[in-house]
């Protein structure tokens, strides 16, 4: 194409020229030889000026070319620079998670070590415990230590459905410990032989630690689901476990969506004043807290919202059967309040209410006549152990023994 321009450029000077030397002879401004002469000049001179002009042209052109080269290297250069240095960057960041990664391991390997030497120590330090362990009853405190030690934990999880759809929205967690046989050690077995021993708080200290480490691999499979851990006083006035507990927290903060705390109601209106300010340090963190085993129904809503707790876990029949003989509730007059505003009433205090050990359709009925979002028993689920192969993905690394 730009050769085919050039060619009628050249046609167009060559016509120019003709005319010019026509011009010349009809005018008479010289002879028919001198004119063609002249229209030969124009010619070249007409050809010349546009080879130079072309020539400027190009040389524009290709000035302009090599500026947008130089740009575009120096803008490519930049771009590599940077990414030079993000590649940096990342490499630290890479680095630094692995560091802090291998020294919240390594600090959770310790707590528990120093825990399960601690447990160990004292059940050396009172025999008179283990024997007064019923015959065939599992070996007490020292068999709890071997099965914390050696990693026997498993953590059983019951569903907490919303009504009346029973979609499952939580779970409540509970830590079963194995001995060497792989057979369930009953709570109540180890736990008298902890009483006795005067080691329930260390017993304590090491089930929620193991719970709330588990929990934690659980939850990278999924983030969605909410489980509620049990917490014992004895963990929460704790001055030796606690800060290091808290440490674990503080690290591990990203769990305050999905797991909350669960206290008994004795404990809770017992609390002292260590472990109340402990409480109030974990939900400074986010965490959120439970209370069940209600008994008394006559509860402070307000104290309950300053404490960080956000759910209230009722026995079905127990709830229902104290609106029906018009208990007071929550400071409230026997009858001040009607049945299908209770929900209401704990809701305006930020308190989820929970109806538990539902075990029949009849109670289901009378539970949403109270207008209760969530529902809790056997009958919408046994606790069920997690499957290993769920925590093994999750990444539960193998804890070492301590002797």
């Amino acid at each position: 194409m730009p050769r085919a321009t050039d060619i009628l450029i050249i046609l167009t000077y060559a016509m120019v020229a003709v005319v010019a030397a026509l011009a010349f002879e009809r005018f008479g401004l010289m002879g028919p030889a001198m004119a063609w002469i002249m229209g030969g000049v124009v010619f070249l001179i007409a050809t010349q000026a546009h080879s130079a002009a072309a020539r400027a042209a190009e040389k524009r052109a290709f000035e302009t070319a090599i500026q947008e080269i130089r740009a575009a290297n120096l803008s490519l250069a930049e771009e590599l620079e940077a990414a030079q240095a993000s590649i940096e960057t990342l490499k630290e960041e890479i680095r630094e998670g692995a560091a802090n990664r291998d020294h919240a391991l390594a600090g959770e390997v310790k707590v528990l070590e120093q825990l399960v030497r601690k447990l160990g120590a004292a059940a050396r330090a009172a025999p008179a415990a283990a024997a007064a362990m019923p015959a065939g009853a599992p070996a007490g405190i020292e068999t709890v230590r071997a099965a914390l030690a050696e990693n026997r934990v498993d953590l059983y999880l019951q569903p907490v459905v919303g009504l009346p759809q029973r979609k499952t929205y939580f779970y409540e967690s509970y830590t079963r410990l194995r001995d060497p046989a792989g057979n369930i050690i009953p709570p109540a077995a180890f736990l008298a032989a902890a009483e006795e021993a005067g080691l329930v708080g260390e017993v304590d200290n090491l089930l929620l630690f193991r719970c709330v480490q588990i929990v934690r691999r659980l939850t990278r499979t999924d983030r969605r689901i909410g489980i509620f851990c049990n917490l014992s006083m004895h963990s929460m006035a704790d001055e030796i476990f606690f800060p290091a507990f808290l440490d674990f927290i503080r690290r591990h903060k990203d769990l305050s969506g999905s797991l909350i705390f669960e206290i008994s109601q004795a404990a809770f209106e017992t609390r002292t004043p260590v472990a109340a300010r402990n409480m109030a340090r974990l939900a400074d963190f986010g965490f959120r807290f439970s209370i069940d085993q209600i008994r008394d129904l006559n509860i402070d809503l307000a104290e309950m919202q300053r404490a960080g707790v956000r759910f209230a876990k009722i026995e079905g029949r127990r709830l229902v059967q104290a609106l029906n003989d018009g208990e007071r509730v929550a400071g409230r007059e026997g009858g001040a309040i009607q049945p299908q505003d209770i929900a209401a009433l704990f809701a305006r205090y930020g308190v989820d209410l929970i109806a538990e050990k539902i075990e029949d359709e009849a109670t289901v009925v009378e539970i949403l006549d109270l207008d209760i979002a969530y529902g809790q028993g056997h009958l919408f689920g046994e606790p069920r152990p997690v499957k290993d192969e769920i925590l093994d993905a999750a990444g539960e690394p193998q804890t070492r023994k301590s002797a």
